[in-house]
């Protein structure tokens, strides 16, 4: 729930939906099912591990919206500019889980190159996950140049025999000025509500 990533935002613009409060990875490459499936989230018998019994079927393609909250900064606010969505914002996008036994990630669907939201689901069907990325702001802050860590974190409630899903994420920015390796110049976070809605596999 980037559950994005799930991920955070990037920018305000073009990527408002993903750097800072910013799923993730070629579909195929994530779940390996068995029968054919192929992990493409296209039906099939899936590796469901050995646990006692077949863990929730959380695979196939969504509708993730998010509504993400404000940005809050401790000790500073950073100076303006950047590449990372301050105020509030909503987002709607398709994903696609994809799952072997108790293991998932997630695909953003628009933004195959990205590294995928991974984690777990276990037997009551709560979905666990995370990812983590560092990168260069393109764009400058009153001339400053910085570096960004960018965490989330998603729980979500798998519901109605998973043709739907419904949950949280939290978002963490740590904001280095001048170096990836500089001291942290403020960490920022924000949260967000997420209702996911099955329209496949």
């Amino acid at each position: 729930m980037p559950l994005p990533r799930f991920r955070a935002p990037h920018s305000a613009a073009a990527s408002a939906s993903r750097l800072a409060a910013a799923l993730l990875l070629a579909f195929a490459a994530a779940c390996g099912g068995k029968d054919g499936d192929g992990g493409g989230g296209g039906g099939g018998g899936l590796d469901l591990g050995t646990g006692p019994a077949e863990f929730p079927k959380v695979q196939g393609y969504f509708t993730r919206k998010e509504n993400v909250a404000a940005i809050t900064c401790t000790p500073v606010n950073p100076p303006a500019g950047g590449d990372i969505a301050t105020g509030s914002y909503q987002l709607s996008e398709p994903v696609g889980f994809t799952q072997s036994g108790s293991k998932v990630s997630i695909v953003l669907v628009n933004y195959p190159g990205d590294p995928p939201d991974t984690g777990t689901v276990d037997m009551s069907g709560k979905v666990t996950l995370g990812f983590k990325l560092s990168l260069k702001e393109k764009a400058l802050r009153e001339g400053r140049q910085f570096y960004v860590d960018i965490t989330g974190s998603f729980v979500l409630n798998r519901l109605e025999d998973g043709a739907r899903m419904s949950g949280t994420g939290s978002y963490q920015n740590v904001l280095r000025e001048g170096s990836a390796t500089a001291s942290a110049f403020t960490t920022c976070t924000r949260t967000s509500t997420i209702e996911m809605v099955r329209t496949g596999g």
